[in-house]
Order: C-alpha cells, then sequence, then structure tokens
C-alpha cells in the first residue's frame, strides 16, 4: 500500500514540474541564430533609386537613373583623368572638378552636371531632374582631350556657381544675377557659366 501511495505520489510531482502549455519558458523555443537573423536584414534588396554607387572605375558618385541614361547615351564613358594645372585650378572651389550639384532649371530638384572621357572626346553634360528620380540629359560642351605625354587628359574643371552670383552676358557684356545656380566650366582660368533660360543653357562670363 505505502508502494502505490509513493508511486502515485511521485507522478504526480512529475506531472506537476512540467511546463503548461501557456507558460513556455524561453529555452524552450527554438529560434535561429543571431548571426542567421542579421543576414536576413543585411540582405534586403537595395533601392537602385536611392544608392549613389556605381560600377564605373574609378567611381563618380551620382543617382542611378543618370547612370542608366550615360550608358545608353554616351556608350563606354569613363571618368577622365585631369591636368595638373586642372585640378590646381579647381582646389579653390568646394564643387568639382568632375561633378557638380545644384538646381540649374529653378525647380527646387537637385540637378548635376559632370564631364565625362568618350574615346578622345571630353564631354561635358548636365542631368536635370524633372521629375522625382526622372532626368533628361543635355550636353553642354564637347571638346578633344589634350595628350599630355602620350595620355590623353581633361583641360577643363567644373564648379558650382551659386544663385544670385554676378555673371555678365558674353554677347553684350551686360551683368545680370543668376536667378538659380549655374554650372561653371573652366580651362586655364577662362570660365564659362551655363546658366538655364527658358529650356536651354545660355553662356556666361563669371565675374572674378
Amino acid at each position: 500500500m505505502k508502494n502505490t501511495l509513493y508511486l502515485l505520489g511521485l507522478t504526480l510531482a512529475v506531472y506537476a514540474c512540467g511546463p503548461k502549455n501557456e507558460e513556455v519558458k524561453d529555452e524552450q523555443v527554438t529560434v535561429a541564430p543571431p548571426a542567421e537573423a542579421l543576414d536576413s536584414i543585411a540582405n534586403t534588396k537595395k533601392d537602385g533609386v536611392l544608392t549613389d554607387e556605381n560600377d564605373t572605375n574609378p567611381t563618380m558618385p551620382m543617382p542611378q537613373p543618370v547612370m542608366q541614361l550615360l550608358s545608353r547615351q554616351y556608350t563606354g564613358w569613363q571618368q577622365p583623368a585631369l591636368t595638373a594645372e586642372a585640378r590646381q585650378q579647381a582646389a579653390d572651389y568646394v564643387q568639382g572638378p568632375m561633378i557638380v550639384r545644384g538646381d540649374f532649371d529653378g525647380d527646387s530638384r537637385q540637378d548635376l552636371a559632370l564631364q565625362l572621357q568618350q574615346g578622345n572626346d571630353i564631354v561635358i553634360v548636365a542631368a536635370l531632374q524633372e521629375q522625382d528620380t526622372v532626368y533628361k540629359l543635355q550636353e553642354l560642351k564637347r571638346d578633344i582631350l589634350f595628350n599630355e605625354r602620350g595620355k590623353l587628359k581633361s583641360l577643363y574643371y567644373l564648379y558650382l556657381v551659386e544663385q544670385g552670383k554676378t555673371l555678365y552676358n558674353e554677347d553684350s557684356e551686360e551683368a545680370v544675377d543668376a536667378a538659380h545656380d549655374a554650372i561653371a566650366v573652366g580651362i586655364e582660368g577662362d570660365d564659362t557659366a551655363f546658366l538655364y533660360n527658358n529650356g536651354a543653357f545660355d553662356t556666361y562670363s563669371v565675374s572674378k
């Protein structure tokens, strides 16, 4: 009789010690290892519109839609090498000498301009953002690259002309204040501003 009561009590004790359905403890739940959980976040696909990364070597950071337009309209383009003089001339400016950003058409969206090499040519292009992530390209200038000891280099440098800067009409020599940002293109100290007016870029001299 005592043995029967002992076994019955032992069975009840074991049952009482087992977890109830609503009292499952953390250590009884199987979870993925921390590294695997982190990887699931890190491998989330990036938004191609927001990234400034590209596959051009060397890299010139710019929005992916602009990269796609350049690849279609300027096949095989690459970042040009600059002469030492061009680098020196550009040293005093915050932006440039390869790429500048600003609101060039006055619509409050950020645009950009860059110089690129296509074959033996140097090409300066503006990318105007017409809508969010939608751009159009306008070619501002094209010239041949400078042959420096057998290596093709650009003599040009870019910098930003901010809104309100005084410019001079190259034909009438009349002074005007830039209604919005403009693109300055310099070569050997001779600087020209490209200011957007009524759907096209007009050229001005930059005041010193």
